[in-house]
């Protein structure tokens, strides 16, 4: 019986001591139990349980109890992004660091957790981007686990539950204008100024990024300088660029090529 009532507890929940009402109830040959402060609390649980499993709709929740957020992200870091470093280091840690995303019971996993690391990224200071890539790979990290770790959640994440911020999509629109009655057209005038500062080599490193229509960090992260022979050497890799390009860097290929061989 119930130590606040004196009225005999429910079949199927045991007081072992104050403020511990334990229920247990079996479901598909499985013994499922839990612990209550109330006997109230347990005998809504036995009536919640039984018509879940009447209709096939129970779940047990004990292992979700037991994993959190941040034992997703580090296990998907330690297992799935051997290859992505600057994700790895950066956007992984990030997550991990936030205050109250990482201890969330995937049990009681919801959007209001994920909206609430949003808003917490943007109260910060930090772009739209930013704030995008971070809530995008939180969204493949829970889906990595339902779909290959068999864990039973709802992707909150997903761009479909919470909204992304704005303005994160930036279209690269910007066009070189040319010069109107006669005068120079901005592509003129910007090789130009590139051939006229203190690293001339440097014009080809802007038209192959004209020609490629990438970012400025692109150009900058695939070309190298290495000493060979004494000589400081522009290098490349083609592997990836256009036939537009190729062109246009063809003849400083055959004047590299002419320079080393000398």
């Amino acid at each position: 019986m119930t130590q606040a009532t004196g009225k005999a507890l429910p079949r199927g929940v045991t007081y072992r001591g104050p403020k511990q009402y334990q229920t247990r109830k079996v479901v598909d040959g499985r013994r499922v139990q839990q612990t209550f402060s109330t006997a109230a609390l347990a005998r809504r649980w036995l009536t919640e349980t039984a018509a879940k499993a009447e209709l096939g709709q129970f779940q047990d929740t004990r292992p979700l109890d037991n994993t959190t957020i941040s034992d997703l992200v580090t296990r998907y870091a330690a297992e799935c992004m051997a290859d992505r470093e600057a994700d790895r280091t950066g956007h992984i840690p990030a997550i991990l660091r936030d205050s109250d995303l990482p201890g969330v019971k995937l049990s009681r996993f919801s959007p209001a957790d994920v909206r609430g690391f949003r808003d917490r990224m943007v109260a910060a200071g930090y772009a739209p981007g930013t704030v995008v890539k971070r809530m995008n790979l939180l969204a493949a990290v829970i889906q990595h686990a339902i779909s290959e770790w068999d864990v039973g959640i709802i992707n909150h994440a997903s761009g479909r539950v919470v909204k992304r911020p704005e303005g994160a999509d930036r279209k690269r629109n910007r066009r070189l204008t040319d010069g109107a009655n006669g005068a120079e057209s901005e592509f003129d005038r910007l090789i130009e100024a590139v051939t006229s500062d203190s690293h001339p080599d440097d014009v080809w490193l802007v038209r192959f990024a004209i020609e490629q229509g990438t970012r400025r960090g692109d150009p900058l992260a695939g070309f190298q300088r290495r000493n060979r022979r004494g000589f400081s050497v522009p290098c490349v890799r083609v592997s990836s660029m256009s036939r537009a390009a190729l062109t246009v860097l063809s003849p400083r290929f055959s004047t590299m090529g002419t320079a080393m061989a000398g």
